[in-house]
């Protein structure tokens, strides 16, 4: 029997040293061990509200993911808490919408993100019955393979962090340096196009409309969920919860080169009017800078690509001045 043991023993070390090794590093502070993840992930946004919820609630996509929460709640006067994550679709901040408020906990607030491109009927991703499996199931998460690259992925990170440390090449601590960030100071090389191609604004900008084609051919409303966001927002009313639904902004490229070009903004501005009615009919608030008050932003030096403001030279001007309208 003890011989038995001793081999299941063996057996299992390996197995317990990655078990370690993984909650060490997966970036999503799944376990909360941590203070926090920098990770605006969805499985890490959801995460940290179920452990700690927040009244006043950011929800949206990428483009409304990445404030610095300081800076938001110094420009507004009272604190947020943001679960926005990366391309989240409008069906899925709606279901997040409505899994906050199936929760029971108490909520003053919310900002709604919305835009050109999550309207869309061709992107409609569907995250959250899955998102909701993994949150409720550790094992689900540890053998799930994205989130063991993405640990690999945070440690390599971290090595390199290490070596930048020791050598006086950052000041940055650890937890400062997994804070995600979309910033460039840009040199002429980042001007031109691998197949050599020289552009006026840099590459990552330059190069953005024609990645938005695939689902941006063939745009339609997608009636469905503007029609499960109107129930929301009729829900959030008799909760006497406030709503402002925010239209984040784009370049001038991605209007000229994709949405102009495929006739979007024509049917864009058939649905404002509706957003419009809404906010008499609902209580909200619409605060559009996609298409009728389009930030006077310098496009190469305050946008990292055509949808992501810098995070350095672009994001803390909007993020004053979305706060400074917030309840104007």
């Amino acid at each position: 029997m003890k011989h038995i043991l001793k081999k299941m023993a063996l057996v299992l070390l390996p197995v317990a040293f990655y078990l370690c090794f993984f909650i060490a590093f997966e970036p999503n502070n799944y376990f909360g061990l941590r203070t926090a993840s920098g990770s605006s992930q969805p499985v890490a946004r959801v995460n940290a509200y179920r452990k700690a919820p927040g009244t006043r609630l950011i929800l949206g996509d990428s483009r409304l993911a990445h404030f610095n929460m300081d800076l938001v709640e110094q420009t507004s006067g009272r604190s947020w808490q943001n679960i926005a994550f990366g391309g989240a679709s409008l069906r899925e901040t709606i279901d997040l919408a409505n899994y906050v408020l199936d929760s029971g906990n108490p909520v003053e607030e919310m900002i709604l993100g919305l835009s050109f491109y999550t309207v869309n009927g061709k992107y409609d991703t569907d995250r959250m019955s899955a998102l909701e499996d993994t949150l409720n199931n550790p094992l689900a998460y540890i053998l799930n393979l994205e989130y063991n690259v993405n640990t690999l992925t945070n440690f390599t990170n971290f090595l390199i962090w290490g070596k930048q440390r020791l050598q006086g090449e950052t000041a940055l601590t650890w937890a400062q340096a997994q804070q995600e960030s979309e910033t460039g100071n840009w040199t002429e090389a980042d001007y031109i196009g691998a197949d050599g191609t020289q552009y006026d604004l840099h590459t990552l900008l330059a190069e953005y409309p024609p990645k938005l084609m695939g689902n941006c051919t063939g745009w339609y409303l997608n009636q469905p969920m503007l029609e499960q966001l109107e129930q929301l927002l009729a829900r959030c009313q008799a909760a006497g919860i406030k709503v402002h639904l925010v239209l984040p902004p784009m370049a001038d490229n991605v209007l000229t080169e994709v949405c102009q070009p495929l006739g979007i903004d024509k049917q864009m501005e058939a649905l404002l009017p509706i957003l419009h009615q809404w906010e008499s009919q609902y209580g909200i608030q619409v605060l559009d800078y996609e298409w009728e008050n389009r930030p006077d932003f310098n496009q190469d030096k305050q946008f990292f690509d055509g949808f992501h403001l810098d995070t350095t030279y672009g994001l803390p001007q909007w993020t004053e001045l979305l706060f400074t309208h917030i309840d104007e």
